[in-house]
């Protein structure tokens, strides 16, 4: 769920960056402690595509996963089907913790960090038969950084974080209502297998480890810069033993990185690699209007694969993404609208080499009048797709997109088209405390692929409505 970039550490990120970059008291002070968070909880009423999961006969184990997939050799038995039914009713609850610290000198520098932790970072238990797994509630570092900063050089980051397009300095999202609409936590109640749980927003291009730099703001003008070696976060290098994998902090080729013999494990896995992001911002006022533009850039290399027998084989596409963004407010009123190009996937994920490029639409709005805020969204998107087959969600799940070799032979990837509307409002009972309502549809189409393994036939189509009504405390 790292990918909501409001309502989570990232507006905390937002918060920060402002107020390091304002011109600072000539008086020296020790660094500041503060403790920060939110608590959520939500009541969901879910219809989608199919209310089931489907472990199949001669799947690895509760993985999902095709035979000789995942390079688990405990498959489903033949005579074995694991079929789950889910009802329609649940309450989703949702925390995190921050740690903020402040400090500065009398040269009006500052300097600190912050320290998120969420509660919010796993799926659930998804090894069947296996007693050794976490809890879906079990407390996962989110973000952890240093900075310094000053008034008139602009401010460095480095450690785990958003990068200056990951959620930083973009425009045109508007997540100001409810729990952020289309991009919010209607996720929390869906299935993946059939409903389509993945969009594309700015938090979810992840926060790995890297170094990024922010400037102060001249004539309205400022611009950011990030860099992170590859995809992971934290310390040590991801390799616990000789099992070297697409998980290891420093490999830049790797057996199986096409998708043969990929873990069934998502976590710190993608064949991304020197990720970079550039920024410029325009804020200013005009006749009365604020507005916000932003134009910015991703790219990464990726990966090469050593499956053919330790050769190396370029297989994947480079991350190259264009992004633009505008959003204005008057009188209580923010409209805003976001574009996005390039070559990438529905999670920003590389793409197989000869895949098409991807291209996202957003456009959202809302409206604040005392202790309400109302608000909508939309979303719309092309991108390659996935495969035939009734595991096209492979790619999905290691951020990346690629033709994996099945039991039943290799498959093709196809166009997906992607949209969904939010709508949703928050009232303000008390200070910290707001009710929600929200209302989100998101549908997932892509011909010839399987999107509904449960029901006979190609079903090419998987949508999901979510209602969701609850409280959010912040603190």
């Amino acid at each position: 769920m790292r990918k909501i970039l409001l309502g989570t550490t990232a507006v905390v990120s937002a918060v920060m960056g402002a107020a390091v970059m304002a011109p600072q008291a000539s008086a020296q002070e020790a660094p500041t402690v503060r403790i920060g968070g939110f608590i959520q909880s939500l009541y969901g009423y879910t219809n989608q595509t199919s209310q089931q999961s489907v472990v199949a006969p001669g799947a690895p184990n509760g993985t999902g996963l095709p035979t000789g997939v995942g390079g688990s050799t405990a498959t489903i038995p033949a005579s074995t089907t694991n079929i789950a039914r889910a009802g329609k009713h649940d309450i989703a609850s949702n925390a995190g913790i921050d740690v903020i610290v402040n400090g500065k000198l009398a040269n009006g520098m500052t300097y600190g960090g912050v320290i998120s932790l969420n509660s919010n970072g796993l799926e659930g238990r998804q090894l069947v038969g296996s007693r050794s797994s976490l809890g879906k509630t079990a407390v996962q570092v989110d973000e952890m950084y240093a900075f310094i900063a000053h008034p008139r050089f602009g401010q460095v980051r480095m450690g785990d974080e958003d990068g200056v397009m990951g959620g930083l300095m973009n425009s045109g999202w508007v997540q100001g209502f409810g729990t952020g609409g289309v991009h919010g936590s209607w996720e929390a109640f869906v299935m993946r297998q059939s409903g389509g749980r993945t969009t594309t927003a700015p938090g979810g291009l992840g926060d790995s480890s890297k170094i990024l730099y922010m400037s102060p703001q001249f004539a309205g003008f400022d611009f950011g810069a990030s860099f992170a070696p590859n995809y992971n976060s934290g310390a040590q290098s991801g390799c616990p033993n000789e099992g070297v994998s697409g998980y290891c902090d420093r490999v830049y080729a790797f057996s199986g990185a096409r998708g043969v013999g990929i873990p069934a494990a998502g976590g710190d896995f993608a064949v991304r690699r020197n990720e970079y992001q550039l920024a410029a911002r325009w804020r200013g006022n005009v006749s009365g209007v604020g507005v916000a533009a932003t134009v910015g850039y991703i790219g990464a290399g990726a990966a090469r694969d050593l499956t053919n027998s330790g050769a190396q084989q370029t297989v994947f596409n480079n991350l190259n993404i264009w992004q633009a963004g505008v959003q204005a407010s008057f009188a209580g009123f923010t409209l805003g609208a976001n574009y996005s190009y390039g070559d990438y996937n529905f999670f920003w994920g590389n793409t197989l080499r000869g895949d098409r490029a991807a291209e996202q639409v957003v456009i959202g709005g809302q409206y604040v009048a005392g202790p309400i805020t109302v608000g909508a969204n939309f979303v719309t998107g092309l991108f390659e797709g996935g495969n035939r087959d009734s595991f096209a969600d492979v790619g999905s799940r290691f951020n990346v997109t690629r033709t994996t070799v099945t039991a039943g032979g290799s498959t093709n990837a196809a166009m997906m088209r992607r949209w969904g509307m939010g709508a949703g409002m928050n009232y303000r009972l008390a200070p910290g405390m707001d009710i929600i309502a929200e209302y989100v549809y998101y549908s997932v189409r892509e011909q010839g692929r399987d999107l509904d393994a449960i029901r006979p036939g190609i079903q090419s189509r998987a949508f999901s409505n979510v209602f969701m009504t609850g409280v959010r405390l912040a603190f």
